[in-house]
């Protein structure tokens, strides 16, 4: 994202409200869901990072840092691509049916009689 951005001016102004209003929850949670919806959640976590070392602002950031990395993982679980089940009996019989139907027609037009 260039500095010139909407989208970074719009994190810009949310986090300074992030930062004047550090102990509401929703507020975090307000600028988390935004940096969900355009992609900036890295830049979000830096933020909160260069707070880790804030006495009276680092517990807070360690817990939103944990948030953010919770809120990635959920993201990814629910992008994940579902596992295929089990390929029903009946496919798996016709196929083995079929198979020995043609390596017994094989057999025959090999060693059959001429």
């Amino acid at each position: 994202m260039s500095d010139d951005s909407p989208a970074n001016h719009a994190l810009d102004a949310l986090w300074q409200r992030v930062l004047k209003a550090w102990d509401d929850d929703k507020v975090h949670e307000a600028v988390m869901q935004y940096g969900l919806r355009t992609q900036s959640l890295p830049e979000l976590a830096g933020r909160y990072r260069q707070l880790l070392d804030d006495p009276g602002k680092g517990a807070r950031a360690r817990a939103r840092i944990d948030a953010l990395v919770a809120l990635v993982t959920a993201e990814l679980a629910a992008m994940k691509t579902p596992r295929a089940g089990r390929v029903p009996v009946a496919i798996t019989l016709s196929a083995f049916g079929a198979c020995a139907l043609l390596l017994g027609w094989l057999g025959w037009m090999l060693w059959g009689p001429k």
